[in-house]
């Protein structure tokens, strides 16, 4: 199967142009979030027209969905609130933690869902509770299960905004250029730390950051939820076209995933979750992502900290954190590229060489020049994870269980890298320094980009003769 020719829509190029100009007059704050929203502009230009919407609605509902929110925006609200209330820094991080778990077991059954159901309904009831579980943190009391309650319950009932859903969706939609469509919709996650970092900011100093909760929501309600009902649909034939953008005849091409019916729905191939989950290769691929997130979450959450404690100054930490989160986006988009083109655990394991470059730099004692060049290499591996774990899925387990299987997947990621914080923690609590842990993380690199190499061949799926 040749990859398709890309072609970008000189309009959105444009958009993309005069968005970057932007940054010259808008206050410091906002620059991050016009180069995110530029660089949403160029990805959107290099896919097919008539699946321009469908993208832009899952890059939208994750950039203010769960996991842009748990990433990013809990980091900024956690100096006013304690403050207020007297909490400590570790009863507060601990909510990262039960959000982890609840994420973990949850994963490994919501995807099921999506796949007998579909995404749409579950995206919209998720936006609406979620948005208005934000709003309700308004009301946030000094009681800390109050706090961890709320925080339990958003994984659960804002399901339908996870990358387990979006990413369903994109599956359905997109075949040969598959790859490089779950780099520019995962990109969302990315484009929300980018600007929910900024909004919230903003409304916090504006309005206190109970307001800025409640805004949040307001915003979700207001901006995702209609862009989300106008979009987002679960295949394309409900828009009459087939696989890829094109019309639902030409879409029937080259081989079985793409020989879809005439009314352009994709052709269900591949094991169902049970038959997936008793291939060795199904375990070796969830060990090699849960090292490969336990690595990457161990330098990138904690990096602020990391690059305190080598003598940089907040200033300066912080915009290489803002370096870190632009180039997560660039890299998501472009190594859903190269997974077109390219057989993808090379691509994958290729692209592991940039973070152990990185953290070698940082385990090196980095200055603020090597702590930027680190960030930005660190930031190229994070971008790229969820895209190898939904381009892989695909290729070596089908589309018939495609949620319930990266369900699994997601919940060993989820667990690596939200875990991972505390190793680093405890390692600098007992040896006052972040080095050994560092090094034990670019070995982890090391072995899970071997592992992802060693996948084999993509296999013959076979068609689908049951049901889930």
């Amino acid at each position: 199967m040749q990859p398709e020719r890309v072609t970008f829509d000189r309009r959105f190029i444009a958009i993309a142009v005069v968005l970057l100009l932007s940054t010259l007059l808008v206050a410091p704050l906002f620059r991050g979030a016009m180069i995110a929203l530029a660089i949403v502009a160029a990805v959107l230009a290099a896919l097919p027209r008539g699946t321009r919407g469908v993208v832009f609605a899952t890059m939208v509902g994750l950039a203010t969905g769960v996991a842009s929110i748990n990433l990013f925006a809990i980091g900024i609200f956690q100096g006013p609130i304690t403050a207020e209330f007297g909490w400590s820094q570790t009863e507060y991080a601990f909510v990262t933690l039960i959000g982890t778990i609840v994420t973990v077991v949850s994963s490994l059954y919501i995807g099921k869902l999506f796949d007998r159901q579909g995404v749409r309904r579950w995206a919209i009831i998720g936006i609406i509770l979620f948005a208005l579980a934000l709003i309700s943190l308004y009301w946030l009391t000094p009681n800390l299960l109050h706090f961890y309650a709320v925080f339990a319950l958003i994984p659960i009932i804002g399901a339908g905004t996870s990358s387990i859903a979006y990413s369903r969706v994109v599956a359905a939609w997109f075949d040969r250029r598959r790859g490089q469509a779950f780099g520019a919709a995962l990109a969302g996650i990315g484009i929300g730390g980018a600007v929910l970092s900024s909004v919230s900011q903003f409304l916090i100093d504006a309005v206190g950051w109970r307001g800025a909760y409640a805004g949040l929501g307001i915003l979700t309600l207001l901006i995702t939820l209609p862009i989300v009902l106008w979009k987002l649909r679960d295949t394309p034939s409900e828009v009459g076209l087939g696989l890829d953008g094109h019309a639902p005849s030409e879409s029937a091409i080259d081989s079985v995933e793409t020989r879809a019916t005439r009314t352009g729905e994709p052709a269900r191939i591949g094991y169902t979750a049970t038959e997936s989950r008793r291939l060795p290769r199904f375990w070796w691929m969830f060990v090699a992502f849960l090292l490969l997130a336990f690595a990457i979450g161990g330098v990138l959450i904690p990096l602020v900290p990391i690059l305190r404690a080598r003598g940089i100054d907040p200033a300066q930490a912080a915009a290489v954190q803002g370096a870190l989160g632009l180039a997560l986006i660039v890299g998501r988009a472009f190594a859903g590229f190269l997974m077109d083109r390219y057989f993808a655990p090379y691509v994958a394991a290729s692209i592991l060489i940039f973070p152990i470059i990185g953290v070698v730099l940082l385990a090196l004692d980095a200055s603020s020049t090597t702590a930027l060049v680190a960030a930005v290499c660190i930031g190229l591996a994070a971008g790229a994870e969820l895209d190898v774990i939904a381009v892989l899925i695909t290729r070596y387990f089908g589309n018939v269980a495609y949620a319930e299987n990266y369900g699994w997947q997601y919940a060993a990621w989820t667990f690596g890298s939200g875990t991972a914080v505390i190793a680093t923690n405890r390692a600098f609590d007992v040896l006052g320094t972040h080095t050994p842990v560092l090094w034990i993380y670019v070995v982890l690199f090391a072995i899970s980009g071997l592992m992802i190499a060693r996948l084999g061949r993509y296999p013959e799926l076979p068609a689908a003769t049951r049901n889930l």
